[in-house]
């Protein structure tokens, strides 16, 4: 069994903030197994930054990044190499992610035009998070005797939360395109999403490590597309090359490329496709 949290960074809510062009979901998924001895890792490292002088309850990717409230005055050298260990620790821990990043301004744009598929999904995290949802299963539907074996867990999103769970209420038919569903001819088909188990769920941050992580991968993404796609500007010297380091080592144990941006022309597998932040692809460096 495995079990996959997922954090968002770039959250624009219900409207367009140009300040927040892009909304990523990222999801770090890891064996059942190794969860308990994670959180036992976590708890470790929290006690080598108190040690440090940094007393804290959870990671936060902004915090850490920017040297905001505990990080303050906290060498950026140090800050740095936070990002490096909790990277490495998670690649070496054979953690798989998987990154959705939507165009947000993009999609309140042809929402506004009557696109049907965002009337569905309402906003962009929905979007991105049903994304995250739809590659887990495709990742792992080729698997033989996988069926129900994946948990997914959200950081919470109070505003969020019940709209997007009733989207598996509903029909899921329209998603069939981008799984690759066909359903047997039989009286009673198997569920379409049968590699997750149950319905997402949602937890707080601070109770989860895992999500802590997922919450590093999707501030490091969308900082990455602002760098090398959107024109952004370094804040100092070396940034870019820095972030493209660290968003390289996260793309390298990224699920397979056509989970996320599957091949075809169906409605769904296209808006995917055309949402997506100028220039970004899951298999481009």
């Amino acid at each position: 069994m495995k079990i996959c949290y997922l954090d968002e960074s770039g959250h624009c809510g219900e409207k367009v903030d140009k300040k927040q062009p892009v909304e990523t979901v990222a999801g770090v998924i890891s064996d059942f197994t190794k969860v308990f001895k994670t959180q036992r890792e976590h708890q470790d490292v929290l006690g080598i930054l108190k040690n440090t002088g940094v007393e804290i309850d959870e990671l936060k990717a902004s915090e850490i990044y920017r040297g905001c409230k505990e990080w303050g005055g906290v060498d950026p050298r140090f800050r740095d190499l936070v990002f490096d260990a909790l990277l490495l620790w998670a690649t070496e821990r054979k953690c798989k992610f998987v990154i959705c990043p939507i165009d947000s301004v993009s999609f309140f744009k042809r929402k506004k035009k009557g696109c049907p598929i965002c009337k569905k999904l309402h906003f962009p995290f929905e979007s991105a998070a049903f994304n995250a949802v739809l590659a887990i299963q495709k990742e792992f539907s080729g698997i033989k005797k996988n069926k129900g074996k994946t948990i997914v867990i959200f950081d919470e999103q109070t505003k969020h939360d019940d709209r997007f769970i009733q989207l598996f209420e509903n029909d899921l038919g329209f998603t069939d395109g981008y799984t690759g569903y066909k359903a047997p001819p039989m009286a009673k088909a198997p569920p379409r999403l049968d590699q997750i188990v149950d319905i997402p769920h949602f937890s707080k941050s601070h109770l989860a490590v895992l999500i802590q992580i997922a919450d590093i991968a999707a501030f490091i993404t969308n900082r990455y597309i602002d760098l090398c796609f959107a024109r952004g500007e370094e804040k100092y010297k070396g940034e870019k090359a820095k972030i493209k380091k660290w968003y390289t080592t996260i793309q390298s144990a990224m699920v397979k490329p056509s989970s996320i941006n599957p091949k075809g022309e169906d409605e769904l597998v296209t808006f995917y496709r055309e949402i997506r932040p100028c220039g970004w692809l899951p298999n481009k460096g």
